[in-house]
């Protein structure tokens, strides 16, 4: 049996019962599913590599085929295993520790096909690990909402607009909890806050740096970039921190008065 090695980590394999061209088999094994699995078995395609399903920790996208590339014993049947994800095609590492249930050897876990959970192993850790959202303290209910929304969508690639967005968002309402007498667009609230001492002057010179703080931002077609999103996330984290995280730890730090003690 002629086996065929395809670009994206399957093995062509002839149909034993049918003429199929090569040309019929290479289409087949290009569908753009994210498990090669699935990919024309009435074709003879199949899953030559073993698979991870968990979420890319760089793509972030959940229930991921990561597919296999090599994989070496740690001793006691434990085992790296290192997957290469099928959509960003990033790599990563996972630590695999034996369930007891009749595990593949390691040294030959990557070459056979299948979910490794089904190959008798269990995850351990992955490397890198996704990366943790970063919410300050002691937010409104509201304002975390819209905020976390925003941390998910940071760290994903192509979702900036969306994260530039809830931001913005996060920013505005809570202002407005603080200062619903402060009227205008963001910026220029901004300022006023800075007048009315609700902020430092420092935070107000920093907001006219940020082009994603104008107004005009949200009417624009073009994506803003990785460096002013991660300007606009730092703005926000330290605006929001100075709003309600530090008066919230103020407040619990405060050192109770004791009542005077009876002479």
């Amino acid at each position: 049996m002629r086996y065929v090695w395809v670009h994206d980590g399957v093995f062509v394999i002839p149909h034993p019962l049918r003429r199929v061209s090569i040309k019929q088999q290479w289409a087949a094994a290009s569908r753009p599913l994210s498990c090669p699995c699935t990919r024309g078995p009435e074709l003879g395609v199949v899953c030559a590599v073993a698979i991870l399903t968990y979420k890319c920790p760089h793509c972030l996208t959940e229930h991921m085929a990561l597919r296999s590339v090599a994989s070496t014993g740690m001793g006691g049947w434990n085992c790296a295993l290192h997957v290469v994800c099928p959509k960003c095609q990033f790599p990563s590492c996972t630590h695999l520790r034996s369930n007891g249930q009749n595990p593949v050897h390691p040294d030959t876990l990557h070459s056979q096909p299948g979910d490794v959970t089904q190959l008798g192993w269990a995850i351990e850790t992955v490397w890198p690990a996704p990366p943790s959202l970063l919410i300050p303290e002691n937010l409104p209910a509201d304002v975390e909402r819209i905020y976390l929304q925003a941390e998910r969508n940071f760290p994903v690639t192509g979702n900036e607009e969306a994260a530039g967005t809830m931001y913005r968002k996060a920013l505005d309402v809570g202002l407005k909890i603080i200062a619903p007498d402060v009227t205008g667009v963001l910026k220029a609230r901004i300022g006023k806050l800075v007048s009315k001492n609700l902020l430092t002057p420092s935070l107000g010179e920093w907001a006219d740096q940020i082009r994603l703080l104008g107004n005009d931002t949200a009417h624009e077609i073009d994506q803003p970039t990785r460096e002013e999103l991660e300007a606009l996330r730092n703005f926000s984290d330290l605006v929001l921190r100075y709003l309600f995280t530090l008066p919230a730890m103020v407040a619990a730090r405060k050192a109770p008065v004791a009542p005077p003690t009876a002479p």
